[in-house]
């Protein structure tokens, strides 16, 4: 397989967990605090949404619901993975920042994907390796961002959404109060658009490296 079409299935990954993981968050979000109430206050969009989300709720007992959207949830982080290495074939002239970013952002993947599926298979016991892994993954597609920003490879609205992971995950966490869905949320959001560019685009197809939207191949400063 080359590499353009490697990038080509990357981003339909991506884009298929950024899809699952944004649209499981109200469901699963909810069924934790209804599997475990009084252990934390809701958010203000739980009520509202409990009449629209009371089929996706009611199919078994409330920690029985639960478990199941951690375990299926946890498939977004196998979808992510290989986008990571799109993402830095991108920008693998763009110096050291970008090999740090995609080698956080690779381990903290597979250390979220082994620590949600210890909290959801074994009763809570990943749940510390968990949530090590999802800062870690954050923090990695942030440097990912800045490295984009400071030295182009990527589109400027792209590399805006990686940077926003990190510093963006705690304001996100008081929004959605669950976890591993809300320092999930932001990272599937960019990975949504890196998936798109990776997958949908002639540029991302081609592993062209671009600066504000265009291809590096047809602005010569880009290269430099």
């Amino acid at each position: 397989m080359t590499p353009a079409h490697w990038d080509g299935w990357a981003g339909r990954a991506a884009l298929l967990g950024g899809a699952l993981a944004l649209l499981l968050t109200p469901p699963f979000a909810s069924a934790f605090f209804a599997a475990y109430p009084g252990y934390d206050v809701p958010p203000f969009w739980v009520a509202p949404l409990q009449p629209l989300l009371a089929p996706a709720l009611g199919f078994a007992d409330r920690i029985t619901v639960y478990n199941v959207y951690g375990r299926v949830y946890n498939v977004v982080y196998g979808l992510f993975l290989p986008a990571a290495f799109g993402l830095h074939r991108l920008q693998k002239k763009r110096g050291r920042l970008a090999g740090w970013g995609c080698g956080l952002t690779v381990a903290g993947l597979l250390t979220a994907a082994v620590g949600v599926a210890g909290d959801y298979w074994l009763d809570g016991a990943g749940f510390m390796l968990e949530l090590f892994g999802l800062l870690i993954m954050n923090l990695g597609a942030s440097l990912s961002g800045l490295a984009g920003l400071r030295a182009g490879g990527l589109p400027r609205g792209l590399a805006w959404l990686l940077t926003l992971c990190f510093p963006g995950l705690f304001a996100i966490q008081f929004l959605i109060w669950h976890i591993p869905s809300s320092p999930t949320f932001l990272f599937a959001a960019a990975w949504l658009s890196l998936g798109y560019h990776l997958g949908l685009t002639d540029a991302g197809r081609r592993g062209r490296p671009v600066r504000g939207g265009e291809p590096a191949s047809r602005n010569p400063e880009a290269l430099t």
